[in-house]
Parts: C-alpha cells; sequence; structure tokens
C-alpha cells in the first residue's frame, strides 16, 4: 500500500495516510516543536525530518518508534531535507540568519556523523531539497529562485527567478521536470513546473491555494501531491494529476500546518 508521510508545524506532529487520505496515524506526537521536512529511506525502513523549534535534525523508525536525535550542533533553523540511500547520506537545507550562522546545504551521514557544508553562498532562505542521483545534482528553493549545484556543492546553478517564495521542490528525473510549490497569499500562490535547466516554466495549479509547502510525486500515477494550510485554520493534504488537474482534498481534519510531505510503499 502506497503511503504518504507529512510533518504538521503547528500540531508538532508527524503523521502517515494511504494515498487516498484514509487510516491517519499519529506517528511521532511528543518531543517536537516544529517538525518541518520528511525524507522516508525505503529500504531501511527509516523517516527523517529536520525540526526548526528544536534545532535538530532526526529520524525513527517509519511506524514511529525509536526516534533519534541525529544532528543536534551547528543547526539553527533546518529546512528541507532529504535522503540519498546509496550512498548512506542525508541532505538539508539551514536557513539561519546572522554572521556568524550563515543559510546553507549540508550533508551527512545516515547516522549523523561526518556533517559537511556543501553551499554557504549565494542563498538567502533556502527550504525544499531534493537529489537528481542519475546527473549528480542537488536541487533546493530560496527566497525567489531556484538552485542547484553538484553533490558536492560545486557549480552553483540559478535556474528559476520568481516574484513569489518557492517552498517544497520535487522531480521527475525520467521527464526531466521539476515541481515546486510557490506562496505569496490565497489567491496568488501557485504550484509551477519546469525543465530541470530551468526552461519552459508552466503553472499547474493556480487557484484554491494558500500556503502550499511540501511537494511529492508519484511519477508512476503521475501524480502530485502536497500539504496547504492558512492562518485561519483551513489546512489540507491535496493531490491532483502532474498537469494539474483534478485537484482533490485528501486529509481536511486533524491537521493545523502541514509542511513536509513524502511517499513510499510498504
Amino acid at each position: 500500500m502506497r503511503k504518504m508521510y507529512w510533518t504538521d508545524l503547528r500540531t508538532s506532529k508527524i503523521q502517515c495516510a494511504n494515498t487516498d487520505g484514509s487510516d491517519v496515524k499519529d506517528l511521532v506526537a511528543t518531543g517536537l516543536r516544529i517538525p518541518n521536512s520528511i525524507a522516508i529511506d525505503e529500504d531501511e525502513g527509516k523517516m527523517y525530518w529536520t525540526d526548526a523549534g528544536t534545532s535538530k535534525i532526526q529520524r525513527a523508525n517509519t511506524d514511529g518508534s525509536d526516534v533519534e536525535d541525529l544532528v543536534v550542533t551547528d543547526v539553527y533553523l533546518p529546512g528541507g531535507m532529504t535522503v540519498h540511500g546509496k550512498k548512506k547520506k542525508i541532505y538539508w537545507t539551514d536557513a539561519a540568519w546572522g554572521e556568524t550562522m550563515g543559510c546553507k546545504v549540508q550533508r551527512a551521514d545516515l547516522d549523523g556523523s561526518h556533517v559537511e557544508t556543501l553551499v554557504f553562498t549565494e542563498m538567502s532562505i533556502p527550504n525544499g531539497i531534493v537529489l537528481d542521483l542519475d546527473m549528480g545534482k542537488i536541487y533546493w528553493t530560496d527566497l525567489t529562485k531556484i538552485q542547484r549545484a553538484d553533490l558536492d556543492g560545486s557549480h552553483v546553478e540559478t535556474l528559476v527567478f520568481t516574484e513569489l517564495l518557492p517552498l517544497g521542490i520535487a522531480l521527475d528525473v525520467g521527464e526531466g521536470k521539476m515541481y515546486w510549490t510557490n506562496y505569496k497569499g490565497a489567491g496568488v500562490s501557485k504550484i509551477q513546473c519546469a525543465n530541470t535547466d530551468g526552461s519552459d516554466v508552466e503553472d499547474l495549479v493556480t487557484v484554491g491555494l494558500d500556503r502550499p509547502s511540501g511537494i511529492a510525486l508519484d511519477v508512476v500515477k503521475r501524480k502530485m501531491y502536497w500539504g496547504d494550510y492558512d492562518n485561519y485554520g483551513t489546512s489540507k493534504i491535496q493531490c491532483a494529476n502532474t498537469d494539474g488537474s483534478d485537484v482533490e482534498d485528501l486529509v481536511t481534519v486533524g491537521l493545523d500546518r502541514p509542511s513536509g510531505i513524502a511517499l513510499c510503499c510498504f
């Protein structure tokens, strides 16, 4: 059964459900403050997340058991999170401010050891992050732009400039496409896509969004999933076809500010 996992900033929970929205479960409901982004390592049966409230990178089994602190030093406002299972690495963004901190893209071994800073320049508020393993690239969203670099942090490129605030990002490597959520408030927010070199930007969903955050793709079923919330208590997990058609509400209760989202099959 295909599952979706998400973090909720305001309820301070990690939850999961079937991809049709049924069988919602709380997985981690204590010890979190502002869980931001989530990634799944299906081979190891682990989920990894960032917590901007506790300034930690953490993980647990995908049933929520055995929560572990992985990185707790030199982490400030961790945002996006992704896993490179083959190379046994986790990657994340940190939107720390101040002269002694600085925004950055980092990685570590799966157990949190051997932390490396890969990108430390040309960023404002980095958020979502995703890997293209075929091409050996990291993609991330930042304030008004989408960027990428090699897996070691070299050769930073700016691919897309936008007047909105891009948050979550996902790749369809087979089709050479990237998808992202763009926030600027009710009636203005969008879900967009482009080629992975930043060309041919398209609007996919342009109505009914408030603050769309994380985004995940099911490239086989040609579906995209995301969380959305406003400041008045309206929160939901939604999906649509990857061309933006047939938008559906999947989960509409028990949420406050859903943020990161990930798919897996167990």
